[in-house]
């Protein structure tokens, strides 16, 4: 019998040897040159890094990032090697032996079954070939990987071929597997994790460690113990490594937090736009960001407790879907959502198995659980029946979840959306960039695109023209109901202030920290709105605004990031930076394409800047803002809110940072009485401020040389005397502070000026 085989294997052999010289002549006329193989353009990854140099991701068709050989440890070579080809560094490309017992195999089982392609020749197969399985196409498979080894060293050969290996996911090359499968450079990698991406190959689908955990480990085990047998390492070694788990990062935690995607997909539509598509995917660019990953979690972390908050305030919304009426059968229904499993701290669909007045059964994924009326106790209700019914899906967040065990609470994703954007003072770098409540809900930036009603927000930019204008924070307009003709429009126009409340004197600082509105119409009104409009625009405003009255108001629509730029101008002493989000973009050689450039701008003098930020630091000390007072810091900003509560807007800043926030819904539709800047939008920035600032020290506003500090009572803009209650050392440039001291008499113009202001007003 064993005289058979051989005499078999000797005739085969023969007959290999001779089709091979046969066609030889034939088939090599037509490869491609093997010179190719250096010049040939492989799509790899376009990465993108933030501020401090970390990857935060990246665009692709194949996730794929090139390294040298001198970054591709030994032990990561020798795992393939085992794994693949073990007689890699002794053939000549191919091995005639692997392809006579693969093929003895195959005809033995009927079909084709063992595979016998070397390192070189699936180099040569996925550069240059197509994957068909035919005679042709294998013998063109070998010729190539002679030419290969004949050009090329094996340490060649084998880097290229860990660049181009397919490793499941999309992800192509060592590098790529290695951050996606365990979140560390190949050069980190450990045997064991080497040996886990060698396991791969033969078939990454089936082996994903996402879906095939235990068959994975078991191919990785018998690599480690292979690598021993070689020499590659010890014996000792890979009995310690086997012991270990296999490892990889969380999928859902991979592909549920992904920080900055509304910053990515900005960085991803500037170089689409300026150098197209294909080099977004395929070029791989490195695309160094300004986005700081400290502040981005901040701001996603404090726009979705600010929107759900708010959204919780609106009440309860019944569910829009119920399985029984649809003749769903509730068992064996399945959320897309539950396939990457359940997550403590995340929020789910759950089906209603049954419902009573003080408890709900429950069913998220393979789990089972009871909903009581105290986790739900938002909603205000004494009966669950009065929120949902039997087959209803409603939405519920992990609490906590201990082996099969989880415990919930209801939940709800919001409606309305919402905005937040952080810009460095001094640079103009964008340090943090959140366009809704979830990019999978939608990918509309309302950061950068979103045009709005700005409300109040727009008051601090034509006060601070006052104040250029010969007015001082000590100015007195009288606020009382007033009525003008516009001159643009011809009809009567009639503001009015929050609630209809009416005080009488009124410094200009006490106007903006209470947000008078009639004492912001009496200034665009003296100003001139054509004037106003212009000024706006030396701020960085480009959206259309028309001189109409009515701009006191910010009745025109405005993007947050304009706003927001507009603002850096008074803590960064009167100057602007273009905002920008991107620092620089190299080439896959390293060449640098473009290198981002500071475009400064003077807006308005340094003693005006200080002036306004000075009376901003009074709107969250005394008037509008004083929920920042939280922060014990030095701070400044302005609330704003639009007609019917359709738009809630906090633009703030520290001597570093200025934040802005937006929150409202996509289309004009009103938030709710009462929910005004002060209470829909502040507390985001609050929150977002107050996880940005930690452990930072405080910083204090510069003052300019020429500005002097004079006690005065803050409600009549005059001198202070003994009996003044209202006493505040008042910012001015020198001449223009005030002469007169005040009287008993002078308190009696101010209308309850005993009534301090409320954060809502």
């Amino acid at each position: 019998m064993k005289n058979i085989w051989k005499l078999s294997i000797i005739s085969l052999s023969g007959i290999i040897v001779g089709i091979l010289i046969g066609i030889f002549l034939s088939y090599n006329r037509n490869l491609p040159r093997i010179e190719e193989l250096e010049r040939t353009t492989i799509s790899e990854s376009t990465q993108v890094f933030a501020d401090d140099g970390s990857l935060i991701g990246g665009f692709s068709v194949e996730k794929r990032i090139i390294i040298p050989s001198f970054k591709i440890p030994d032990v990561v070579k020798k795992a393939f090697v085992t794994s693949e080809d073990k007689d890699f560094y002794r053939h000549f490309g191919f091995s005639l032996t692997r392809i006579i017992k693969a093929l003895l195999v195959d005809i033995r089982r009927g079909k084709r079954i063992q595979g016998a392609s070397t390192i070189t020749q699936q180099l040569a197969r996925m550069l240059f070939l197509t994957r068909e399985k035919t005679i042709k196409r294998k013998v063109r498979e070998i010729l190539l990987a002679i030419q290969v080894e004949r050009k090329y060293t094996k340490d060649q050969i084998i880097t290229f071929y860990l660049n181009n290996i397919y490793l499941g996911h999309g992800i192509y090359g060592v590098e790529a597997a290695s951050r996606f499968y365990f979140g560390k450079h190949t050069w980190e990698l450990e045997p064991h994790e080497a040996a886990t991406l060698a396991a791969l190959p033969s078939s990454p689908a089936r082996l994903s460690p996402y879906v095939a955990p235990k068959k994975l480990l078991f191919r990785r085990n018998r690599i480690l113990l292979k690598m021993a047998d070689e020499g590659y390492i010890t014996k000792k070694a890979a009995a310690e490594e086997v012991k270990k788990p296999l490892d990889v990062i969380n999928i859902h935690t991979r592909e549920s937090k992904v920080v900055g995607a509304y910053f990515l997909e900005e960085v991803r539509k500037y170089i689409a736009k300026k150098y197209g598509e294909d080099i977004v995917y395929r070029g791989g660019l490195k695309i160094y960001t300004t986005m700081n990953l400290k502040m981005e979690k901040a701001a996603e972390e404090a726009l979705k407790f600010g929107l759900k908050k708010l959204d919780r305030r609106r009440g309860w919304r019944h569910p829009k879907v119920n399985l029984l009426k649809k003749g769903e059968d509730l068992k064996k229904y399945k959320a897309e959502q539950w396939k990457l499993g359940i997550y403590e701290g995340e929020t789910y669909p759950a089906v209603v198995l049954s419902v009573s007045k003080s408890k709900a059964r429950l069913k998220i994924g393979e789990y089972r659980t009871v909903l009581t009326l105290k986790e739900a106790s938002w909603t205000k209700t004494n009966s669950l029946r009065r929120l949902f019914r039997k087959g209803d899906i409603i939405n519920v967040k992990i609490d906590k979840k201990e082996n099969k065990n989880i415990k919930v609470s209801l939940d709800q994703i919001p409606e309305v959306e919402g905005a937040l954007i952080a810009i460095e003072n001094k640079t103009g770098e964008i340090k943090a960039m959140v366009g809704g409540y979830s990019f999978e809900k939608s990918q509309f930036n309302r950061a950068m695109q979103a045009m709005r009603q700005t409300g109040s927000s727009i008051k601090p930019i034509i006060y601070s023209e006052a104040l250029e204008n010969g007015w001082t924070p000590a100015s007195i307009i009288i606020d009382e109901p007033v009525s003008f003709i516009d001159p643009w429009t011809g009809e009567v126009w009639e503001p009015k202030n929050y609630h209809h409340i009416y005080k009488g004197w009124v410094t200009l600082r006490r106007g903006l920290e209470e947000s008078r509105n009639v004492i912001t119409a009496k200034l665009v009104a003296a100003l001139t709105p054509e004037k106003v409009v212009e000024y706006a625009k030396k701020f960085g405003i480009t959206s259309d605004l028309k001189p109409y009255l009515s701009i006191a108001l910010g009745s025109f629509e405005v993007k947050l990031v304009e706003m927001t730029s507009a603002f850096t101008v008074f803590p960064n002493q009167g100057i602007r930076i273009e905002p920008y989000f991107i620092r620089k973009i190299e080439d896959r050689y390293g060449n640098i394409l473009e290198i981002s450039r500071k475009k400064v701008h003077v807006v308005i003098p340094p003693e005006i800047a200080y002036q306004m930020t000075y009376i901003m630091q009074g709107v969250v000390q005394r008037g509008t803002a004083q929920r920042a007072k939280v922060l014990k810091r030095p701070v400044g900003g302005k609330t704003g809110t639009t007609d019917e509560y359709t738009d809630a807007w906090f633009i703030g800043f520290t001597p570093s940072l200025t934040a802005g926030t937006w929150v409202g819904f996509d289309v004009k539709k009103s938030l709710g009485e009462d929910e005004t800047g002060s209470r829909a939008a502040l507390p985001i920035w609050v929150k977002f401020m107050q996880e940005t600032l930690k452990d930072k020290p405080v910083e204090k506003f510069q003052v300019p040389p020429n500005i002097i500090f004079v006690k005065i009572d803050s409600y009549t803009g005059k001198l202070a005397m003994p009996f003044c209650l209202h006493l505040l050392d008042e910012a001015f440039i020198p001449g223009t502070e005030p002469r007169e001291f005040c009287s008993e008499e002078d308190h009696l113009h101010v209308l309850d000026y005993y009534h301090p202001i409320t954060p809502e007003e």
